[in-house]
């Protein structure tokens, strides 16, 4: 084993297309935690799926001068969206099949799993199906697999994007630990936050497909700009009138009461602001107020209770942005989910020359012929964002928009969010662990804790 993974004149391209990915020459010491951080299409994840083995394999041309060190063997990568690499019902077995397949003794395995997953604190949801967990549960469940494999190098794609901070904190903590049990770990991640406590080594990618390590005092500028969080005050939502109210509102899933809401109101046409815990059920509210969930008490919409409106007439009123963009897709190629949405959409704001400057200004304008699982993270969840805009639902429900962005893609998000806002008014509720930039645009911010919807009436910048 080399003492770095050394990268020489590599360049990764989808035929036939320009390179997306271009390294001239890259070293990543072992046994430390390395960072990838550039904006969304810049080649992160490209590199990580390339250490790991699975490109060119699966799709894509690697030049053939192209070096690298790391044999894939070495690796376990985690994905953007770790439900595509799950292959078994809960996070036990999906371990079990892991060392299976790694030829593990069948009496080395229990001790090995129970540990991985004591490490990662998941040893509760180790039963539970997959279908049950939230999105941040799902990604804990996929590291606790990977430390459960043993592999020398750890590669792990946005692997804090659905985490609350409380988590996300101390999983970079448990991943600290393993670098220092020797362990190389290589993080793709556009969101900085409590990377100051580990130190890593930063590789910068840029809008040119290029890399460059940043200097340690590079590192520690950019690191300590990104912790900067002041608190700012939101309004609360009682000053506000209400479209959508809750009563006696209870939300279960199986053994468990997420949410036990005496009242609880929605304030019309103000963008509103939901956190909380991982699992602590706001992915299950959006389902429900998507009619896509049951729940017990009374919800009112414009008066009218939810359950009486068929699918059809609701699917006009309220549109769901899933967690995850390419659940969201119906169609091959970003024209064609495009011309879909002008279709049936009606948001008065999407003119054809709004359209084509929402798609420049979001990197799109070039990629309209690409099949969207060719599409980086980030860029799926643009396209993803503005086909649900383009809709114009009065209700709008985002679960986790700003997972994978980095932070100029998320400020445009929230900028065609304002121009749709200022055209025709909707109802936009959002879900987010990631709180920068979120302080001077939400207007209101609740908080699921202890299964009560809290008013919190402060956001972090």
């Amino acid at each position: 084993m080399t003492q770095a993974i050394e990268i020489h004149n590599l360049s990764f391209s989808y035929e036939p297309q320009l390179p997306v990915l271009k390294v001239a020459d890259l070293t990543i010491p072992r046994k430390t935690m390395t960072l990838l951080y550039g904006p969304s299409g810049s080649g992160k994840s490209t590199l990580l799926k390339i250490l790991a083995g699975l490109l060119p394999k699966y799709g894509g041309q690697l030049d053939p001068g192209s070096e690298i060190s790391l044999k894939a063997t070495e690796a376990a990568m985690m994905f953007q969206d770790p439900s595509l690499q799950f292959a078994m019902d809960t996070p036990w077995h999906e371990a079990e099949f892991a060392l299976e397949n790694l030829q593990i003794p069948p009496v080395e395995m229990p001790a090995r799993i129970q540990a991985a997953f004591a490490t990662v604190e998941i040893s509760h949801l180790a039963h539970r199906q997959f279908a049950t967990l939230s999105g941040g549960e799902k990604q804990r469940a996929a590291l606790a697999v990977i430390i459960a494999m043993q592999k020398p190098v750890i590669l792990l794609d946005e692997p804090f994007a659905s985490l609350d901070p409380v988590n996300r904190k101390r999983l970079l903590q448990q991943l600290q630990s393993q670098v220092e049990a020797g362990k190389t770990v290589i993080i793709a991640d556009h969101d900085l936050s409590n990377y100051q406590a580990v130190s890593p080594n930063v590789i910068q990618f840029g809008t040119d497909h290029q890399t460059q390590v940043l200097t340690s005092q590079a590192v520690r500028q950019l690191l300590v700009a990104a912790n900067q969080q002041p608190v700012i005050p939101a309004k609360p939502a009682a000053q506000f009138p209400a479209i959508l109210t809750g009563t006696n509102l209870k939300i279960t899933q199986p053994n468990q009461v997420l949410i036990d809401q005496a009242h609880f109101q929605l304030p019309e046409n103000q963008i509103s602001l939901l956190t909380g815990e991982s699992g602590s059920g706001k992915s299950t509210l959006l389902k429900v107020l998507a009619k896509l969930g049951t729940y017990q008490g009374s919800l009112l919409y414009a008066g009218q209770e939810l359950r009486k409106y068929s699918a059809r007439r609701w699917g006009r009123k309220c549109g769901l942005v899933f967690q995850h963009a390419a659940d969201q897709f119906l169609n091959v190629t970003v024209a064609e989910e495009l011309a879909l949405s002008q279709k049936q959409g009606r948001h008065p704001y999407f003119t054809p020359a709004n359209l084509q400057n929402a798609l420049t200004k979001l990197g799109l304008a070039d990629l309209t012929d690409r099949v969207v699982y060719s599409l980086s993270g980030g860029q799926q969840k643009k396209l993803q964002i503005l086909i649900m805009l383009m809709m114009g639902q009065p209700l709008l429900l985002l679960d986790e928009p700003f997972a994978g962005l980095d932070a100029k893609s998320a400020q445009t998000i929230r900028e065609l969010i304002d121009a749709c806002q200022a055209t025709a008014p909707a109802t936009i509720l959002v879900v987010s662990h990631q709180l920068n930039g979120l302080a001077d645009w939400v207007d209101c911010h609740f908080k699921l804790q202890n299964q009560h919807l809290v008013d919190r009436g402060e956001v972090l910048a």
